[in-house]
C-alpha cells in the first residue's frame, strides 16, 4: 500500500505512548514474550525523551525528532531515512551502522557520539525501495544536513557523507578516519585536532575550514576546494633555517611561505599556489616532523639529520637527496623516488614505502630506492611491498619485522662483503 505523507497530518505520539513502544522494543531486542520492533516511521515524537534507551533496528524514517533528548541512546542499526532532527540532543548516543541519508541534523548536538560507518550519504541520490519497501509519496529527502551541527570528539570512523551538506559543523576532535566525504559541502567547518586518515576528500569544498593540528593524508586534499585560509595552520607554523646551495642564510620565512602555496597547489589541483621544489636547497637538521611534502620535487636536496618523523612524502621525487642521519620513523613514503638517494643511519622505523593507487587514474606507483644507499638504516617494521631496491647497499640495515613482499632486491648487498 502507498501512504501519501503530503495529504495526511502527521501522528504525534504522548511521553506514555513512546515509553510503551520503547519496552516492547527491548522485549523484542531480548527476545521475550509480548516483545515488537519499534515501527513508527512518520509519527511526530518532538520533545520525546528517548535518552538511554535501545533502539536498535528500529524503523523511524521520516520521523519528527525535533528538540528530542535522544542523550546516551542506541540507535544501532536503526532507520532514520529522511528523519528530522533538528536540535536535538544526541550526545554519546551510538549510531552503529544507523542509515540517516537525507536526515536534517541541522545543530544537533552529536558530542562524544559513537557513529561508525553510519550512513549520511544524500537522501536523494538513493532509492530508499531497493529492498522492496513501500515508498511514502511526496517524501523525498534531499542532501544530508549537518550544518552547524556539534561532532565533537564523535567517533566517525568510516562513515559516509558522500554529497552532504555539513557547512559550518564542528568536528573538532573528531575520528573521520577512513570517512567517505566526496563531494561534501564543508566550507567553514572546524577540523582542529580531527583525525582524517585515510579519508577520501575527492571533490570536497573545504573553504575557509580550519585544519589546525588535524592529522590528515595530504594526497586526500588534491582536487578538494581548498582556500587561502585554509592554510592557516601552515601560517602558523615557526619559520624553519635555510641555506641556499652556496650556503648563504635566505629569509628564515621562505620555507613556511612555500609549504603553504604548496598546500594551496595540492588542493587546487594546480590552480593556485606553487608545487613545493627543492632542488639543491640545504635543509640539514631542518624540524619538518609531519609537515606535508606530497608530490615534491627536490633533487639532491640535503636534508641530513632533519625531523621528518611522520611527514607525508608521497610520491616526492627525491633523487639522490643526502637523508643521512634523517628521522623519517612513521613517514608516509608510497610511491616516492629516492634513486640514488644516501640514507646511511636513517631511521625509517614504520615507515610505509608500499605501492600508492590514484584512484583517478587507477594506476599504481612504487617507491623506488634503485641504487640508494642505506647501510645502518633502521627500518623496523618498514612497510617496503613492492618497492625496487635494486643494487641498494643494504648493508648492516636492522630489518626486523619488515614487510618485503614483491620487492625488487635485484643486486641489492643485503649484508657484509655480499
Amino acid at each position: 500500500m502507498t501512504h501519501d505523507d503530503t495529504h495526511k497530518p502527521r501522528i504525534s505520539l504522548t511521553q506514555d505512548q513512546v515509553d510503551r513502544v520503547c519496552e516492547r522494543h527491548r522485549r523484542f531486542l531480548e527476545g521475550q514474550a509480548g516483545g515488537a520492533q519499534a515501527n513508527i516511521p512518520f509519527f511526530d515524537l518532538t520533545g520525546l525523551d528517548l535518552s538511554k534507551r535501545d533502539l536498535s533496528g528500529a524503523h523511524l524514517a521520516g520521523a519528527i525528532l525535533c528538540g528530542t533528548n535522544l542523550f546516551g541512546a542506541v540507535l544501532d542499526n536503526a532507520d532514520l531515512f529522511g528523519a528530522d532532527l533538528r536540535g536535538s540532543d544526541m550526545r554519546e548516543a551510538r549510531l552503529f551502522r544507523a542509515d540517516l541519508r537525507g536526515a536534517n541534523l541541522q545543530g544537533v548536538n552529536m558530542e562524544g557520539a559513537s557513529m561508525i560507518e553510519v550512513d549520511l550519504r544524500d537522501g536523494s541520490t538513493v532509492n530508499k525501495d531497493s529492498d522492496g519497501e513501500t515508498m511514502v509519496v511526496g517524501f523525498k529527502p534531499g542532501p544530508t544536513n549537518l550544518s552547524s551541527a556539534r561532532l565533537i570528539k564523535a567517533d566517525m570512523t568510516r562513515a559516509k557523507l558522500t554529497g552532504s551538506f555539513a557547512r559550518a559543523a564542528d568536528f573538532s576532535f573528531a575520528t573521520l578516519t577512513d570517512a567517505q566525504l566526496e563531494c561534501v559541502d564543508l566550507r567553514d567547518c572546524n577540523f582542529a585536532g580531527a583525525s582524517m586518515h585515510g579519508a577520501n576528500l575527492m571533490g570536497a569544498d573545504l573553504s575557509d575550514a580550519s585544519l589546525d593540528d588535524t592529522l590528515v593524508n595530504t594526497l586526500a586534499l588534491v582536487r578538494t576546494a581548498l582556500r587561502e585560509g585554509d592554510a592557516a595552520a601552515l601560517k602558523r607554523q615557526q619559520p624553519l633555517p635555510v641555506k641556499s646551495e652556496g650556503g648563504t642564510e635566505e629569509p628564515a620565512k621562505s620555507v613556511t611561505d612555500m609549504l603553504r602555496q604548496h598546500l594551496l597547489w595540492l588542493g587546487s589541483s594546480g590552480k593556485m599556489g606553487r608545487q613545493l621544489d627543492l632542488t639543491g636547497m640545504d635543509l640539514s637538521n631542518t624540524n619538518l616532523s609531519n609537515a606535508v611534502l606530497t608530490l615534491a620535487r627536490g633533487h639532491r636536496v640535503r636534508m641530513r639529520g632533519a625531523n621528518l618523523c611522520g611527514a607525508q612524502l608521497q610520491a616526492v621525487q627525491f633523487s639522490e637527496a643526502d637523508l643521512r642521519s634523517a628521522d623519517l620513523r612513521g613517514a608516509d613514503l608510497r610511491g616516492a623516488v629516492l634513486n640514488r638517494a644516501v640514507l646511511i643511519d636513517c631511521r625509517l622505523d614504520g615507515a610505509n614505502l608500499s605501492p600508492m593507487s590514484i584512484s583517478a587514474t587507477q594506476q599504481t606507483m612504487n617507491a623506488s630506492l634503485v641504487r640508494a644507499r642505506l647501510a645502518g638504516a633502521s627500518l623496523v617494521e618498514a612497510n617496503l611491498t613492492g618497492c625496487d631496491l635494486t643494487q641498494a647497499d643494504l648493508t648492516g640495515v636492522n630489518r626486523t619485522g619488515a614487510i618485503l613482499d614483491g620487492a625488487i632486491l635485484e643486486g641489492a648487498r643485503l649484508t657484509e662483503g655480499a
